[in-house]
């Protein structure tokens, strides 16, 4: 599911008002003042750009403010055993829409509340 990663924005703090950041609500975090990507130029899609970004990383060559991983993400290129997952991914979009398909189905078959399947 950690590709998921790719899709989406984050708020950043900086710029946010003093009053904001004492008291952060939900106000807040929509008004802030920037909202960027987690990963992907293209946040409203779902790619593997996610794992090619964390090669490129892996291999120090991301500009300062390009990528903003967490250390699970970081993990995954870091980690021998995992990485081979994260180069399988990069080059080979369709296996990784296939095994997270899977992945995301058994997550919400496991917490929905209905009976049907997305």
């Amino acid at each position: 599911i950690s590709g998921a990663h790719d899709l989406g924005r984050h708020v950043t703090l900086l710029n946010m008002t003093k009053s904001c950041l004492k008291n952060l609500t939900r106000d807040c975090l929509e008004d802030a003042p920037v909202s960027i990507p987690f990963v992907s130029k293209d946040p409203d899609t779902l790619s593997n750009d996610y794992y090619k970004l964390l090669l490129r990383w892996y291999d120090r060559n991301v500009t300062l403010g390009e990528v903003a991983f967490i250390p699970t993400d970081v993990n995954l290129v870091v980690d021998e055993g995992l990485r081979q997952y994260v180069i399988k991914y990069a080059e080979d979009q369709d296996l990784f829409f296939g095994e997270f398909r899977v992945a995301y189905q058994k997550l919400v078959d496991a917490t929905a509340t209905s009976l049907g399947t997305y």
